[in-house]
C-alpha cells in the first residue's frame, strides 16, 4: 500500500510540474519573453498529461508565431513558422469538441499571412530558397481550408526557379497551370526551364501537352518551333507542324510557323504556299505578310547583288544582257514583295524593318513620293 501511495504521489508531482510549465510558458509569452516561453512549453509537451491537452499546443503555436515575427529570435528559430503550424494542427486534433475552433483557425491564418509577407521580404533580399519555403507554407495552410492560393504557388515557383531548383519550379508552375493560373505563360516557363537544363525532349513534351489545351496560342507554337530551330532539327519541325496544320487547317499560326520552317530549309516555294495559306485565313496577319514580303525582298536583293558583281568597265553584249535580265528579275521580286510588306505596314505602322524595306522597294522601283514618305517615317 505504501508503494502505491508513492507512485501516486510521483504522478501528481509530474502533472503539477507540467501544469506549472504551461502556466510559465503562458506568462512568459504574455510578457514578451518568447524564448523563455518556448523553453517552458517544450518541457511541458514532454509530459504526457500536458501533451494530450489542446491548450498546451495552442500556447505553443502562439509562442512560435510570436518568435517568427521577432526579427532577432526568428534567426535563432528559423523553423518557428512551421512549428507554429504543426502546433495549431495538433491543437485542432485534440480539440474534439471544437471549443477553440475559432482561435485555432485564427492562429493558422496568422501563420499563413506571416509566411506570405515574409516570403516577399526574403524574395526582395534575394534569399530565394527561404522565400520559396515560406510561399509553400502559405499555400499549404490555404489548402487546409480548401483554398487554392495560386499566387503563393506561383511565387514559390518563381523562387525555386531563381534558386536553380528546376524540378520544384517546374512542379509549382505546372500546379498553377492545372488551376488555370497564369496560363499559358506558366507552360512557357516550364519549357524554358527544362530546355535550359538540357532536357529538350521533356520541354517538347510539355509544350505539346500545352498546345493540346491552347491550340491557337502562338507563343507555345513559336517556343516549340524555336527549340527545333535552335537544335537545327528542321525535319522534325517540318513534320510536326505539317501534321498540326493539316489537323487544324484554319489555324493561321500553324501555317505561318510551317512557312518559317520551310524558309529556314530554303524551300521557298513551300514557304510561300504556307504563308499564303496563313493569309487566306487572316489577311491582316503581320508576321505572315512580313515574312513573305521579306522572302521576296531578299530574293530581289540577291539578284541585285549578282547583277552588281557582274559589272566591269567593258562588258560584252551577252554579259550586259544577262546583267539587265538580273536587274529586271530583281525589280519584279521587289514588286512581288511590295503588297505583302504594305499589308504588314498597315497592320503595324511602327515596325522599322518594314518601313526600311518599303523605302528601298520604292527607291528601286522609281516611286519617289512613297520613298520619301517612308524616309520621313524613319526620321
Amino acid at each position: 500500500m505504501k508503494q502505491l501511495l508513492t507512485i501516486s504521489f510521483i504522478a501528481v508531482t509530474f502533472i503539477a510540474a507540467a501544469q506549472k510549465q504551461v502556466v510559465s510558458a503562458y506568462n512568459a509569452n504574455k510578457s514578451g519573453d518568447y524564448k523563455s516561453a518556448a523553453g517552458y512549453i517544450e518541457e511541458a509537451i514532454g509530459v504526457e498529461k500536458a501533451a494530450i491537452k489542446d491548450k498546451t499546443w495552442r500556447y505553443r503555436g502562439e509562442i512560435y508565431l510570436n518568435i517568427a515575427t521577432d526579427s532577432a529570435l526568428s534567426l535563432e528559430f528559423p523553423e518557428a513558422l512551421w512549428i507554429a503550424k504543426e502546433s495549431y494542427l495538433k491543437a485542432q486534433e485534440l480539440d474534439t469538441k471544437g471549443n477553440y475552433k475559432r482561435e485555432i483557425i485564427t492562429g493558422l491564418g496568422l501563420v499563413q499571412t506571416t509566411a506570405g509577407s515574409q516570403g516577399i521580404g526574403d524574395y526582395t533580399s534575394e534569399n530565394y530558397q527561404q522565400a520559396a519555403a515560406k510561399f509553400d507554407l502559405s499555400a499549404d495552410i490555404a489548402g487546409l481550408f480548401d483554398v487554392i492560393d495560386t499566387m503563393a504557388i506561383f511565387n514559390a515557383a518563381l523562387c525555386f526557379e531563381k534558386s536553380n531548383d528546376v524540378d520544384l519550379a517546374v512542379a509549382r508552375y505546372k500546379t498553377c497551370g492545372s488551376y488555370g493560373y497564369q496560363v499559358p505563360n506558366v507552360y512557357l516557363f516550364v519549357a524554358n526551364l527544362l530546355r535550359l537544363d538540357d532536357r529538350v525532349e521533356e520541354a517538347l513534351t510539355e509544350l505539346q501537352a500545352a498546345r493540346a489545351l491552347f491550340p491557337r496560342e502562338q507563343s507555345l507554337i513559336i517556343e516549340e518551333l524555336n527549340i527545333y530551330l535552335e537544335n537545327k532539327d528542321y525535319e522534325r519541325a517540318e513534320m510536326n507542324l505539317k501534321l498540326a496544320a493539316e489537323g487544324d487547317p484554319t489555324n493561321e499560326i500553324l501555317w505561318f510557323s510551317l512557312g518559317s520552317v520551310y524558309d529556314n530549309l530554303d524551300k521557298t516555294e513551300l514557304a510561300a504556299e504556307a504563308y499564303l495559306k496563313a493569309l487566306e485565313i487572316n489577311a491582316q496577319y503581320f508576321d505572315a505578310n512580313y515574312n513573305l514580303g521579306a522572302m521576296y525582298f531578299n530574293d530581289a536583293v540577291q539578284g541585285i547583288n549578282e547583277a552588281n558583281d557582274m559589272w566591269k568597265p567593258r562588258m560584252t553584249k551577252a554579259e550586259s544582257t544577262k546583267q539587265k535580265a538580273l536587274e529586271e528579275a530583281a525589280k519584279e521580286k521587289f514588286m512581288e514583295a511590295r503588297p505583302f510588306l504594305e499589308a504588314a505596314h498597315a497592320s503595324n505602322a511602327e515596325d522599322l524593318d518594314t518601313i526600311r524595306s518599303l523605302r528601298d522597294i520604292y527607291a528601286r522601283t522609281g516611286q519617289d513620293e512613297l520613298m520619301l514618305q517612308m524616309s520621313n517615317l524613319l526620321k
